[in-house]
């Protein structure tokens, strides 16, 4: 097994997050290093959920059921104004 030095800012995070996980912290970066060679290296793969969140999106376009920009920054517009208001 190869050793790595974790830079001291990362310290605090890495702790938090074994503790939530109830895991140690050497499986915490053992995952981070897993995610991170397998997106630099490998093709990403996609999940049955993402796979299918872009069919149905792909067929909302083919429906034409399309959101022009100016409609999406008159909306949040509007949000913004409303809660403002509150």
């Amino acid at each position: 097994m190869s050793q790595i030095a974790v830079p001291e800012q990362f310290t605090a995070e890495l702790q938090q997050i074994a503790l939530d996980d109830n895991k140690p912290v050497e499986d915490i970066v053992a995952e981070a290093l897993h995610s991170y060679l397998a997106y630099r290296f490998y093709e990403p793969e996609l999940t049955p959920s993402q796979i299918e969140r872009m069919k149905r999106s792909v067929a909302q376009l083919d429906r034409g059921e399309v959101v022009s920009g100016e409609e999406i920054e008159a909306f949040f517009e509007n949000w913004e104004k409303a809660d403002a208001s509150r």
